[in-house]
């Protein structure tokens, strides 16, 4: 009942190479089979057979994602290292603020100059959105991973690294800058602080390590492997049934999103159960 395939046409603008006999074996007779790796026609939907351009579409946007798949490992490659480094200065860098604050002294000597009480708002802002994208980001990854909708995941691991460098980062180094200097305005200094408040710095220091090791590096794989989840989706013909589960790398995020999450609760709860706590009392600083 269908015309004989045409002979192939070649073009010099598009190829499609065939991956796999296009037409099905019970149609030979009517259809003209293409051998493996043989170049064929460059317009899929103009060919008569509807078996070939089924078959001829997907594998002409397969061999789309494939050039695709290559510049997508090409950036996780690239944006890993750039990560890398920009973390490993960033923690050099926040590190040697804190040791030096602790073990020297204030520093920079401007730090005694802020009002304390514009570090106040500063610490609370900057807690509020470090712990806050934290705790919202594992939620919503939770969720994107459960729903398993391709162009979701695709969006959220896309999306996620801007959201980490615009907002979770950044309120993490000014809660510590931040912290420090109420340090200094409450006690002269961090290292003569009680000992809970260094406590707090090393444990936002542990758990920045945590987060670049476990969730910065794999950002990228995860965009890699849920593209290549999409595809295989799409090349499938059971079109009703659900989703094949997601690729392993998002459910190993979900233990590093936990872990994360259970810093953010340790941190705040050393915060609120502090045994120092400074109130006023006759225009006088006191610790109770």
């Amino acid at each position: 009942s269908f015309a004989p395939c045409p002979p192939s046409v070649y073009s010099n603008r598009q190829k499609l190479v065939a991956t796999r006999t296009i037409c099905p074996p019970r149609l030979t007779t009517t259809c003209s089979s293409f051998p493996r790796r043989q170049a064929i026609t460059t317009a899929p939907n103009l060919l008569p057979c509807p078996f070939q351009r089924k078959h001829a579409n997907r594998l002409f946007v397969s061999l789309l994602n494939d050039e695709n798949d290559e510049k997508m490992e090409s950036w996780e490659d690239d944006s890993k290292d750039v990560e890398l480094v920009l973390l490993l200065s960033w923690a050099l860098s926040i590190s040697a603020f804190i040791l030096v604050n602790n073990f020297i002294g204030p520093w920079p000597h401007a730090l005694s100059a802020v009002p304390e009480r514009l570090w106040f708002v500063l610490h609370m802002l900057g807690g509020m959105l470090f712990g806050g994208g934290v705790i919202l980001t594992t939620a919503i990854e939770w969720l994107v991973a459960h729903n398993r909708n391709s162009p979701v995941l695709s969006f959220w691991f896309d999306k996620v690294p801007l959201l980490d460098a615009a907002i979770v980062l950044p309120a993490l180094t000014v809660a510590m800058v931040s912290g420090t200097g109420l340090a200094t305005e409450h006690y002269g200094g961090l290292g003569l602080a009680p000992p809970h408040i260094p406590i707090v710095f090393y444990a936002l220091v542990a758990f920045a390590l945590w987060w670049g090791l476990t969730d910065l590096t794999t950002q990228g794989k995860a965009l890699v492997d849920v593209n290549e989840w999409s595809i295989q989706n799409s090349l499938t013909d059971n079109e009703h049934s659900p989703p094949p589960d997601v690729p392993q790398v998002v459910h190993d995020r979900k233990i590093s999103n936990i872990v994360s999450c259970l810093f953010i609760i340790a941190l705040y709860t050393i915060m609120v159960f502090k045994p120092g706590t400074l109130i006023w009392k006759d225009g006088i600083n006191m610790m109770l």
